[in-house]
């Protein structure tokens, strides 16, 4: 390894006849120094041709729109895909054939990757297929509880080198009083293959052991992609470094761009050691310490939070602004103040969890997500699906993201032989249409009003057990729970928010009237960017301001304010007085 680091800045000239490891702040300027190294390598290396491309893979669709954008008539001889799917367009779809022998395909019903909610026909094979039929017995209760946790697991390398599955916490194992067997959760990846159902996290597994059991699929790779640039490989995990690793050990050149200060998908499988070791033969080191993106005074804030890290960014052209401003109440006031602030330009607001956010943007209190999803698709199976993939498409077409709302439009209706892609945006569009209508009636009014009497939807609901969960439910609490994957909407998690900028930005940090000011503040009071994902998350969100940035904070002792105050990084507001 070559140890020495270079500092460059994103006008910088990259060698292409090495492979680079690139630490970049937020900022920085990442997109415009990958797509310069990216038309300097079309344009000088003759390894590059129509049938040879430089492969570009990123973590959002809105990061490969950009490259798009920037990179012009480049774009003939560039793939840029998401991991997952160029993994799974250049891997899993043509070769899967090749573990055949070791596993189950149902290659037909193969269409893609997904996320997988385990249904409850999907969870009674398993139970019995693994001889656990003590999980399912007696409370349907147990059955939404096993949903949620097979939901939970995750692919890794286990000691020997080997794909195991686990959950990410021990205690997540327990259903009731007993303990799912951990060395049947592979049963349950094969059923769920059986079924033609691909889990995004089964793309990396099984693209790994298509790579380790045929060289010949490895070679091919290579002479598709001579160069392979990896934007945000701090977010990659230890099966996807496994999988650049085997590829770069001939011929192709990688570019592993990243900074460890935002590795914050740990609960996927992301490990922030694997960037800050990414290790390979004759590599070379830079690292951009610009930002261009946020004002002197947001950068103080920065640096302080990743002082841990050693990342001390610094504004090359000095750009100066408001002090950064610590808001002190309650949500609601913090936002009207934000806005009257910056007038009516965008206000970007962010949260770590998505009661804060929920608040704001439907103007619903907290509730508890994971316990009304599983009561709605599993205690009314057929009608629960259809009034919760039918708002989950709603959102997704709010959002004009008509390809995942048709694939949600279809789950909702998955019973229905016959409906369409056609019928699906039909659907979509009728329900739109009738927005103003729908988002403030109760589950049950939406699904006796606007789904019966459509698509061989009959029965209304009148009566039964369910007519109280219908009743005191309402489509904004359903739509405030279904997962997005990615929103141009100006209430978000943090998580949703990777790749983003804005001028203005409102960071909520917590809601909660027992604020916990040691733990939920210590990204600012102690930070230790190095240990703590809480801390990287925060730091994320911080590093999307360009020029405003507001923290609230529902209360702060005098001890912590004295300490805050001694920092001089923040103006404090009192909003409640």
């Amino acid at each position: 390894m070559d140890t020495s680091l270079k500092i460059i800045t994103s006008k910088s000239i990259l060698p292409s006849s090495t492979h680079l490891k690139i630490t970049a702040g937020p900022g920085a300027g990442k997109t415009t120094l990958l797509t310069k190294h990216i038309k300097e390598i079309v344009k000088k290396s003759r390894k590059i041709s129509g049938l040879r491309r430089v492969g570009c893979i990123t973590h959002t669709n809105i990061a490969i729109e950009t490259l798009r954008e920037r990179l012009g008539l480049t774009l003939d001889y560039v793939e840029i895909a998401t991991i997952h799917n160029f993994f799974y367009k250049h891997i899993l779809k043509p070769y899967l054939w090749v573990l055949f022998e070791d596993f189950d395909f149902d290659f037909e019903s193969i269409k893609g990757h997904e996320d997988i909610l385990p249904s409850y026909s999907l969870i009674k094979d398993w139970a019995n297929v693994t001889n656990q039929f003590y999980l399912i017995s007696g409370s349907g209760e147990n059955i939404k509880e096993i949903a949620q946790k097979l939901q939970k697991i995750t692919w890794e390398i286990n000691e020997e080198g080997h794909g195991t599955l686990c959950f990410p916490e021990e205690w997540q194992r327990k259903v009731g009083k007993y303990y799912i067997k951990e060395d049947t959760l592979l049963e349950y990846k094969k059923i769920c293959w059986s079924k033609g159902k691909i889990h995004h996290d089964d793309v990396m597994y099984l693209s790994l052991k298509i790579l380790e059991k045929s060289n010949r699929v490895v070679d091919i790779l290579r002479a598709k992609f001579p160069y392979i640039m990896i934007d945000e490989f701090q977010d990659t995990g230890l099966i996807q470094n496994r999988i650049i690793k085997l590829i770069a050990e001939k011929e192709t050149k990688i570019v592993a761009i990243g900074d460890a200060c935002q590795s914050i998908y740990g609960f996927a499988g992301a490990k922030v050691k694997e960037f800050i070791d990414f290790d390979l033969s004759g590599i070379k080191n830079f690292k951009i310490e610009e930002n261009n993106r946020s004002t002197v005074e947001i950068i103080k804030v920065l640096n302080h939070v990743s002082k841990d890290a050693k990342l001390n960014q610094y504004s090359p052209k000095s750009k100066t602004g408001k002090k950064p401003s610590l808001l002190i109440g309650d949500i609601h006031s913090a936002y009207k103040y934000s806005k009257t602030i910056i007038s009516n330009n965008r206000l970007l607001t962010l949260a770590y969890r998505k009661n804060g956010i929920n608040n704001l943007k439907y103007g619903i209190e907290a509730i508890d997500n994971d316990d009304l999803k599983l009561s709605i698709l599993f205690d009314d199976d057929d009608r629960g699906r259809k009034i919760y993939y039918t708002i989950q498409s709603i959102e997704y077409g709010k959002e004009n993201n008509y390809k995942e709302a048709i694939n949600s439009m279809l789950k909702a209706y998955r019973k229905n032989l016959g409906f369409t892609d056609k019928e699906a945006l039909k659907n979509l569009q009728r329900l739109i249409n009738e927005y103003s209508n729908i988002e403030n009636l109760t589950l049950m009014e939406y699904y006796n009003s606007y789904l019966c009497g459509f698509f061989d939807t009959q029965q209304k609901i009148t009566r039964g057990k369910k007519v109280k969960l219908y009743n005191s439910n309402y489509y904004k609490d359903i739509a405030s729970i279904v997962e997005i994957k990615e929103t141009s909407n100006l209430f978000r998690t943090i998580h949703k928010s990777k790749g983003d900028e804005e001028d203005n930005i409102l960071v909520i940090v917590e809601n909660k009237k027992s604020f916990n000011e040691t733990k939920e503040l210590k990204f600012l009071l102690n930070p230790k960017i190095n240990e703590s994902e809480d801390d990287r998350v925060y730091f994320v969100a911080l590093s999307r301001a360009k020029e405003n940035l507001f923290v609230n904070i529902p209360s702060l002792s005098e001890d912590n304010k004295i300490i805050l105050e001694k920092m001089n990084l923040f103006d404090f507001i009192y909003l409640n007085k």
